[in-house]
């Protein structure tokens, strides 16, 4: 891997091990020793603590030249925490434990005040131990997604409220950085490979992982990076932005302008079901071949690719996720869109080669990266 100045930053014992092995999936003793650069004995001493704790198993040995090696893997149930995402029409509510997997899945109407009785009823079904519950990660909308159940509710006041009537502690989180967090988790990346989520949902944005940390703060900026000088006025402020040339809101609005476009998705030019869904509508018939609908995402695909291309650049990247049901409806166009754009100049300027995925857990990734942020939470109150 290339050297990348200012990432000085290296994990304590517990979180370099337990990393390590949710990325491998299982590692010996010898194996973290060599992976994590901490001495056998510290890794001898936390690898018992762990164990004590019931957060690390012993899976068997394993053959080698020499001496057997003990395999050790991470109990899934030992740590538990639930994610739950706030989208328009529906709320998503998840329990994973520490390896990612989501153990149980729950939809129900959005209303704020039921988010109580989802997570009890999520608890209840999946059978797991309720002690084993360390919290609960929320997925706080961004300030242009219209939530009317939302309408009225602070992020504060829902995390207080929350806390009170589960008992359990909660957490909000930005819907990309919480999906990057869950693609880094559920993808099993390891934390020495930084890299960006790109989510895109009624908005975009991106969350950026370091050594195993979501960068905060960094959600807001994708969304508004400038890609034309003298663009558009955005909502925030500023002029050409992505958001506002190229975001699911804008490819709807043109599809909705034009009326051959609006007729190849079946959009109601008078009613909305909201842009996740008239957007997905918009991709399903690009799919399908619809030429109008294909050129609305092509262009909103080639902004995209290059705002992406400014994130690799500027934070020396290799890996890009594409993540959130608009990627996951869309992403046979924005895929190879971005790929066109970073490759030549990483092979031919920079000696690198970017990958350029989609998410297998699209759809919950929010979800399972804002259950995530509550495991990580504990695990480093712990250190």
């Amino acid at each position: 891997m290339r050297d990348r100045p200012g990432r000085g930053h290296r994990p304590a014992a517990r979180e370099s091990i337990l990393d390590a092995i949710r990325a491998a999936e299982q590692l010996s003793r010898v194996e973290l020793a060599a992976v994590t650069g901490l001495t056998e004995a510290a890794v001898s001493m936390t690898v018992r603590r762990l164990l004590d704790e019931g957060l690390l198993i012993e899976t068997g040995r394993t053959p080698t030249g020499g001496k057997p090696r003990t395999m050790l893997r991470l109990d899934p149930a030992a740590r538990l925490a639930v994610g739950v995402h706030l989208d328009r029409d529906v709320t998503t509510f998840v329990l994973t434990g520490q390896t990612g997997g989501v153990i149980s899945r729950l939809a129900r109407p959005a209303l704020a005040a039921d988010l109580a009785d989802g997570i009890d009823l999520l608890l209840t079904a999946s059978g797991v131990d309720r002690a084993r519950c360390l919290g609960i990660g929320v997925v706080w909308p961004g300030p242009r997604d219209d939530v009317p159940h939302l309408r009225g509710w602070d992020p504060t006041e829902l995390r207080k409220r929350l806390a009170e009537e589960s008992g359990r502690p909660v957490l909000v989180e930005d819907g990309a950085t919480a999906a990057a967090v869950g693609e880094y988790w559920v993808a099993r990346i390891g934390a020495d490979r930084p890299f960006a989520a790109l989510h895109m949902g009624s908005s975009i944005g991106a969350g950026i992982v370091v050594d195993g940390r979501a960068l905060r703060g960094s959600v807001g900026g994708f969304g508004h990076v400038c890609v034309q000088a003298d663009g558009p006025e955005c909502w925030c402020g500023s002029r050409g932005c992505l958001e506002t040339l190229a975001g699911p809101e804008a490819v709807v609005a043109a599809a909705r302008a034009d009326p051959a476009a609006a007729a190849e998705a079946g959009l109601d030019r008078s009613v909305s079901r909201g842009v996740t869904a008239d957007f997905a509508a918009v991709a399903r018939a690009a799919r399908a071949h619809g030429p109008r609908c294909l050129a609305l995402l092509e262009t909103s695909a080639s902004y995209v690719a290059a705002a992406a291309e400014s994130v690799v650049n500027l934070l020396d990247l290799d890996l890009l996720v594409l993540t959130g049901p608009g990627f996951a409806a869309a992403s046979f166009v924005y895929g190879p869109a971005i790929m066109r754009r970073v490759q030549p100049a990483g092979a031919r300027t920079w000696n690198r080669s970017v990958t350029v995925t989609v998410s297998s857990a699209a759809a919950t990734a929010s979800a399972t990266g804002a259950a995530a942020v509550v495991l990580q939470s504990h695990l480093r109150r712990q250190q």
